[in-house]
């Protein structure tokens, strides 16, 4: 009895072990593998916008290297809020990595067990060695290394598979869970949603059927509860996104309920009312079983695919209409610049003038939600912020691409010199912004008669005609304008100065008021700086 208790103790341990290193291999690989393409993913994607072959193609590469929906989600979540890709191009890009992440399932398919010790080996030869200094390899290895682990837990979960199912308790289990094909679908889409992977659940599966563990007919319902399962997790972790984000979201699991939806009654049909299609089909294979499921997973990635191409426009309306796009994302869509644009350096250099021109009108409206004279703003200043850094980065990457482009001295310098006035609005924005939260810190502990709220109101009103003021001289590019703003924005450094140790002087402050005063002067005379440099790099305009 002894015997048997640790025969069935090393058994699940060795299950457990194969699992846990499965999960492993997966974020190894995952996680490496995306650090390996960083540098290009943005280029890669950025191309993928010319049309839907291509985005499709960059999303079935996706799939196939980060091994998880979840992540090539939001990654594409986070190119879209960019605006680095367009939101509809996402879609086509997100319904072919599902079909990419079925490339390692087939592969897992045959037997791994001589390629992943030999994979192993390789790989330890290299980390011991130390061939991995450079960056790009190191990585390399470690994506290797990934593979490697995820390669050997399947092994354990097949070795531990043949002996489970002998075990008396488990093979009762088994038998009593294969009487109902429902319980089959529920368990793979709770699994798939607590590992966060319809592919993981899938390879889990495979090993445990090799062993004779599960049949066929209910490791597909294993394969088809993971993929509703795997769209419920992606739609969970989104559950807090708004505009673009959510509607991304919302596709992965319209997509992933959609192939379901199609496939499950044609199950019921074929194991119920014992009628041959499609599970039919792949069963008469001549392949093992491992195989059958792997093509049976395959085989929902195509259905979800199908499906919604012959939905897309619908579901595309529904998705703009329950998701719209949100303040931030409205204004984060650049006016002027665009891609290719740096081939002609001339109007690339002009569209970005004007795209900072837009931008340095946008920064007064930082200021309304604080102005005592406007007591409700209609901008929310978060939003506005954060769609504004968003062009600002836009630009900032337009211009590093224009400076890698042949073009004219006149061209190169004025391009030199907007990319120094968009590090310099960076910098504004930052700073006005946390100047705003200042002010409202003050509004709030401050009385509306006392020294520190007139004082934070006057700061207000004063940046708030020199931010105008710059708007107007960046876009005429008038000599006089831009004397009369390097004269605003002169150091004020002795006057700060003096208001400073009045306050300090003034010993009934509360000095939570005082501190956020002293925050809000230090960020006022920091937008003087900032102005005054921008200012100097405005060329004035050529009669």
């Amino acid at each position: 009895m002894i015997a048997i208790q640790q025969t069935q103790a090393e058994i699940l341990t060795t299950l457990l072990a194969g699992i846990g290193l499965f999960f492993t291999g997966i974020r190894f690989l995952g996680d490496h593998l995306r650090q390996l393409a960083d540098h290009r993913m943005r280029v890669l994607l950025a191309r993928a916008t010319q049309n839907d072959r291509s985005a499709a193609a960059m999303g079935f590469l996706g799939g196939s290297v980060m091994q998880s929906m979840n992540a090539v989600v939001f990654v594409l979540v986070s190119l879209v809020t960019a605006r680095v890709i367009d939101v509809r191009r996402a879609h086509p890009a997100i319904s072919f990595a599902n079909l990419g992440s079925s490339v390692l399932v087939i592969l897992a398919a045959f037997d791994p067990k001589m390629p992943v010790l030999l994979l192993l080996f390789g790989t330890g030869l290299l980390l011991h060695g130390e061939r991995d200094r450079s960056p790009r390899l190191r990585q390399a290895t470690r994506a290797l290394l990934g593979l490697g682990l995820l390669g050997l837990g399947l092994v354990f979960i097949k070795t531990s598979g043949h002996s489970l199912s002998e075990v008396p308790w488990m093979s009762n289990l088994l038998s009593a869970s294969e009487r109902s094909l429902v319980v089959a679908f529920l368990v793979g889409a709770v699994l798939a949603f607590a590992v966060q992977s319809a592919s993981s659940v899938t390879l889990v599966t495979m090993a445990l059927s090799g062993s004779g563990i599960i049949d066929f007919s209910h490791s597909l319902l294993v394969v088809y509860g993971a993929g509703i399962g795997g769209g419920a997790s992606t739609w969970l972790l989104g559950a807090a996104m708004k505009g673009l984000g959510k509607q991304l979201v919302l596709y992965q699991f319209i997509l992933k309920a959609a192939g379901v939806v199609l496939l499950v009654p044609l199950a019921a049909v074929e194991f119920v009312g014992h009628v041959p299609l499609l599970a039919a089909a792949i069963d008469s294979l001549p392949a093992s079983l491992s195989l059958k499921i792997a093509l049976s997973y395959l085989l929902l990635q195509v259905a979800c695919d199908l499906v919604m191409h012959l939905a897309h426009e619908p579901v595309s309306r529904f998705l703009e209409k329950t998701a719209p796009p949100t303040v931030a994302e409205e204004i984060s869509e650049p006016q002027f610049v665009f891609n290719d644009a740096q081939q002609d350096p001339p109007s690339a250099v002009l569209l970005t003038a004007k795209e900072q021109e837009r931008l340095l009108n946008l920064l007064p409206f930082y200021l309304d939600s604080v102005r005592e004279d406007l007591p409700e703003s209609p901008r929310n200043r978060r939003m506005l912020h954060q769609g504004a850094s968003q062009v600002t980065e836009t630009c900032h990457r337009f211009l590093e691409a224009l400076l890698a482009v042949q073009m004219s001295e006149e061209s190169l310098e004025i391009a030199v010199s907007l990319k120094d006035r968009n590090q310099l609005l960076s910098g504004l924005q930052e700073t006005v912004n946390d100047l705003a939260a200042a002010v409202e810190r003050v509004r709030q502990f401050a009385d509306p008669e006392s020294e520190p709220r007139v004082l934070a109101g006057n700061l207000v009103e004063t940046l708030h005609l020199m931010l105008e003021t710059l708007a107007e001289a960046a876009g005429q590019t008038d000599a006089e304008l831009v004397m009369t703003l390097k004269a605003l924005t002169a150091d004020r450094s002795d006057l700060l100065h003096d208001i400073r140790r009045r306050l300090l002087a003034g010993g009934s402050m509360e000095p939570t008021v005082r501190e956020t005063v002293f925050d809000a002067l230090s960020l006022f005379e920091r937008s003087l700086w900032l102005m005054r440099h921008y200012a100097m790099r405005l060329a004035p305009r050529k009669a």
